[in-house]
């Protein structure tokens, strides 16, 4: 039972690799629906340009033999021979010209058939063309004029008007406009989806950690599963998006392990004597702020004092992910002499970490940064504190990371699960990797992998689960109702007194 939640490699791989097409497709939606659009209105266009109607309109012959003594039989016999006959008569030449002349017809574009009736002597005459007005004086003037060339073609049959022609008012074709827009509509947006698919599968991202191992030139230290931000205690959805920290009693146990197996890697690679730790990404909203908190909280549990900087000066995201009000001092009053550090570190209590606020668009941030009081700040708090966390701003945003690398003693780099490309990871890697202790790369926010997971597993049916291997020490395994359980084969010691 225990197998349930487990799964291969390739497993893990095809599902990360499904879901991250999928959400690159979804991710460009737009362009599927554009691309539906434009082909539904040139499918409109050119319905609208090709269509042409169709008119019809009918008359009916009875036909006999011109001899008195015709029986039934020889009536059939003549209408079925005369059908393919009068279709020729119909459409030749002489009589064309003699209804056109007759009825001050430029011209007929049209069709006219004949065919008997099944099983009687009724000959149908049809007449078709693109207009209605055309259509219906061709008939009439067959009607009339057809024996200019019957006469001699069809002779000893005769041939009596049963039901004379209507004019047509509708066509007999539809353009079916509806139909071919939306077949045009998805055939476009099929094809479009067709190609984002293709272009997801040949990138170059990350989409898992086999992807991960294999291309990247950093140690991956570990992968952090993807986790709801907007998730209640009952497991349902609200619109309130939280911050995702382990310390969150609705952040979930996966997720809480990984997070301290990852703060665990981080503090085995640290080489002695190195506590400023910088965490940093290639791109935006990777998650490096809620990564740097985590490992923040899971290295304070451990007895540790950890102070944890907000150097994102363009973007700042702990005073939001930690809920606190805006602060008094924050690390720009540091650096400009304004306050001390002692001044401007607040203490979360309920955290059990230290945290160095920042301020909102400060717009010497790269001045400020990579100036001595930076340098002496860090030095200060090395020595105050067991470990510092610095968030830093996104690479491809600013070169803050690349200043700082010089006051910093080690570095690790977040890395999105189908975000930023290999190249451009490596790139940011070795660059770290000059100036400091590059600790290695996590992989955020991760689909696919995380679902199929082995471990930290203990529902109903895992191996510590209700029904597992030791679920109630194994209640229909060995130590329950087995060998040696209420029922087993050996009693226990009251029974055999009892015997």
């Amino acid at each position: 039972m225990s197998e349930i939640n487990i799964s291969s490699e390739n497993e893990q791989l095809t599902a990360a690799a499904i879901i991250t097409i999928a959400q690159d497709v979804l991710r460009r939606w737009y362009l599927i629906v554009a691309a539906a659009v434009m082909a539904a209105m040139m499918a409109f266009v050119f319905v609208d340009y090709t269509y042409r109607p169709v008119y019809r309109t009918t008359a009916t012959f009875v036909v006999s033999a011109s001899s008195t003594t015709s029986t039934t039989y020889t009536n059939l016999s003549s209408a079925t021979n005369t059908a393919a006959a009068f279709t020729e008569v119909f459409n030749s030449s002489i009589l064309r010209r003699k209804v056109l002349q007759e009825m001050d017809m430029p011209y007929f574009d049209g069709k006219i058939t004949a065919e008997v009736a099944p099983d009687t002597n009724l000959l149908v005459m049809t007449v078709t063309g693109s207009d209605p007005r055309s259509v219906f004086l061709m008939s009439k003037g067959v009607i009339e004029h057809h024996s200019v060339v019957s006469e001699k073609a069809l002779a000893g049959i005769v041939m009596e008007l049963l039901d004379a022609p209507d004019a047509p008012v509708r066509p007999i074709n539809s353009p079916d406009t509806v139909n071919k827009v939306v077949k045009a509509a998805l055939l476009a947006a099929i094809a479009v989806a067709g190609v984002l698919v293709a272009l997801s599968y040949l990138s170059e991202k990350i989409r898992s950690r086999k992807e991960a191992d294999a291309k990247l030139t950093c140690h991956v230290l570990g992968e952090l599963y993807h986790e709801r931000k907007n998730k209640t205690l009952k497991g349902r959805l609200t619109k309130n998006r939280r911050s995702i920290l382990i310390t969150d009693p609705l952040t979930s146990f996966i997720y809480t392990e990984s997070v301290h197996k990852l703060a665990g890697r981080v503090d085995r690679h640290r080489h002695k004597g190195e506590h400023i730790i910088m965490v940093t990404s290639v791109l935006e909203n990777e998650g490096k702020s809620t990564v740097a908190a985590n490992i923040a909280l899971s290295i304070a549990k451990k007895g540790k004092k950890v102070l944890l900087i907000d150097c994102d000066l363009r973007k700042p995201s702990f005073n939001l992910i930690f809920d606190m009000p805006k602060p008094a001092f924050a690390l720009s009053d540091v650096l400009k002499g304004k306050a001390t550090l002692a001044q401007a570190v607040k203490y979360l209590e309920h955290k059990d970490i230290y945290l160095l606020p920042a301020r909102k668009s400060i717009k010497t941030a790269t001045e400020l940064l990579n100036s001595k009081a930076m340098e002496n700040l860090l030095m200060e708090a090395s020595q105050t504190y067991d470990m510092v966390i610095v968030d830093v701003p996104p690479m491809a945003v600013a070169s803050d990371a690349e200043n700082l690398c010089e006051f910093v003693d080690a570095s690790l780099l977040v890395v999105r699960q189908n975000m930023a490309t290999a190249d451009r990871i490596n790139e940011a890697a070795e660059t770290l990797g000059r100036s400091s202790h590059l600790l290695g790369c996590v992989l955020n926010n991760v689909y696919g992998s995380g679902n199929f997971a082995p471990v930290y597993r203990y529902g109903a049916y895992s191996k510590y689960g209700r029904y597992g291997k030791y679920g109630k020490y194994g209640r229909y395994g060995q130590y329950g109702y087995g060998k040696y359980g209420r029922y087993g084969s050996y009693k226990s010691d009251s029974s055999e007194v009892k015997q």
